[in-house]
């Protein structure tokens, strides 16, 4: 049996080295599936809506509390929280006492919220 040439055999292992990255990058996307039924995908999730009720408003600090519903969406069970509000002129349609329908910013303790409507 003949002794496998060393040169070989690093020629070989650099070979594949280099051709492995190129197989595993990401395939174009043909033009035509762009088109396609169920290939047309949301850019960003969506933020996780809850309904709750208002149980106080703080304007300086620019947050309301509420007491909500679980947000099975974030796991969240139903609780009385203060939230920051994304825009002071969210909290000038509400009083307490409102039931409301409201959208966050999951940030963990720094969550916001960025929507928040009375409901009828």
């Amino acid at each position: 049996m003949k002794p496998i040439n060393l040169s070989v055999l690093m020629l070989a292992s650099i070979s594949a080295v280099l051709t492995v990255p190129a197989l595993a990058a990401p395939q174009s996307t043909d033009a035509a599936m762009q088109n396609m039924p169920g290939m047309t995908h949301a850019a960003a999730p969506t933020d996780p809506q809850a309904v709750g009720i208002v149980k106080a408003i703080d304007t300086a600090k620019g947050t309301v509390t509420l007491q909500h519903e679980a947000i099975k969406a974030i796991g969240w069970p139903a609780m009385t929280m203060p939230f920051k509000v994304a825009s002071p002129d969210l909290l000038k349609n509400l009083k307490v006492g409102d039931k409301v329908q409201f959208t966050l910013r999951p940030a963990g303790t720094n969550t916001t919220v960025t929507a928040i409507t009375p409901m009828p």
